[in-house]
């Protein structure tokens, strides 16, 4: 297994670093395992999420708040220095996402137990100390590779993360910080001063990788030419034409003109929140984008759906066929097609005197 211990490194590229190693991984290429932390905090959306909903767009800018988008699905995360990021990057492995979650999930699940920490895994791909949840993670087919990514949670910034979320109204912010505590957990609050230091985690993690894998620890460094691809994801990754790239979609049930209506709605689906914002024009699809925190693979398989869906009617019948056409060919655990279909009709309700018009 190659190990790059990349340390304490700048935000882009600590969200960077794994896409540039799955944009080069190639069949003979060993597994490679990567520790690192970024050096400022910063937000990131999913990749399917619609950013402009997620976050408080604004407040960022405003606090000099780094935002990007990464190329695995999940909800939008607040990171910063108090999490160890690992990324496990290997030969494409040809499994289901969720079966990718049962194979690997035992080596973090398993760091934390060294640790003392009565971890386990939840599936689809939490990562839980009782009730409370210690580690998000995420897996993806990016070309030739396939990505796990997560993090040793040492400790986490509630407040933080409440105030770059895009919310209602500031009763349901506060809320949301008392749902985060109430939910969440880390290192810190499971051990107190018996908490290990920071090196201590990462070498149980990377221990119990190996031990997983069955192969020896092979310490490197990026090769100039993955320093390279680093170098153009990070700026990729950050660039807010990409991170907002669904921003023209701005107001659910807008009348655009005569026959032509804009409508959001959202589902929430076990396998996670499920948004579609869609254009209709005189009763066909005339654009759309399906979102949300769930995880697809491959990660652009909702663009091809989205584009077979374009000219498609909109009626819900003739609409559900054309959805059973394309959702068979995609690995999205948890989410159905009963699931979308429920966000349409989530949106049809917004402003039902524009439905049959």
């Amino acid at each position: 297994m190659r190990y790059l211990n990349l340390g304490t490194i700048p935000a882009e590229a600590s969200q960077a670093v794994y896409h540039a190693l799955a944009d080069l991984m190639t069949p003979d290429k060993p597994i490679t395992l990567v520790t690192v932390s970024p050096d400022r905090p910063y937000v990131c959306v999913g990749y399917h999420q619609v950013a402009s909903r997620e976050i408080d767009r604004p407040y960022c800018e405003a606090a000099g708040i780094p935002v990007g988008r990464r190329m695995v699905g999940g909800g939008a995360v607040w990171l910063d220095y108090d999490q160890i990021f690992w990324h496990l990057i290997m030969p494409r492995q040809h499994l289901p996402v969720d079966t990718l979650y049962r194979k690997f999930l035992t080596a973090p699940v398993e760091a934390y137990r060294k640790m003392g920490i009565g971890a386990e895994h939840r599936p689809v791909n939490d990562i839980v100390v009782g009730p409370r949840k210690i580690g998000g993670t995420g897996a993806n087919t990016m070309g030739e590779a396939d990505v796990l990514v997560g993090s040793i949670m040492m400790d986490f910034d509630t407040q933080a993360m409440a105030r770059v979320i895009n919310v209602p109204s500031e009763k349901f912010r506060d809320k949301m910080v008392s749902s985060l505590e109430d939910y969440m957990t880390t290192v810190q609050r499971e051990l107190g001063p018996r908490a290990p230091s920071r090196e201590e985690a990462t070498a149980a993690l990377v221990e119990a990788f190996a031990t997983l894998l069955g192969e020896p620890v092979m310490a490197d460094e990026l090769t100039p030419e993955e320093r390279r691809r680093l170098d153009y994801y990070q700026k990729l990754l950050f660039d807010p034409a990409f991170v907002y790239r669904h921003e023209g979609y701005l107001q659910p049930g807008v009348k655009i003109k005569d026959g032509v209506h804009l409508l959001e709605g959202v589902a929430k689906a076990p396998g996670g929140l499920v948004r579609v914002v869609w254009r209709e024009s005189e009763g066909r699809i005339d654009d759309i984008v399906i979102g949300g925190d769930f995880f697809v693979n491959p990660a652009n398989g909702l663009e091809t759906a989205e584009q077979r869906l374009r000219g498609a009617p909109s009626e819900m019948d003739a609409l559900a066929r054309a959805l059973a056409e394309v959702w068979a060919e995609l690995d999205i655990p948890g989410v159905t097609i009963d699931d979308v279909l429920a966000a349409f009709q989530a949106g049809r309700s917004i402003a039902p005197e524009l439905v049959g018009e």
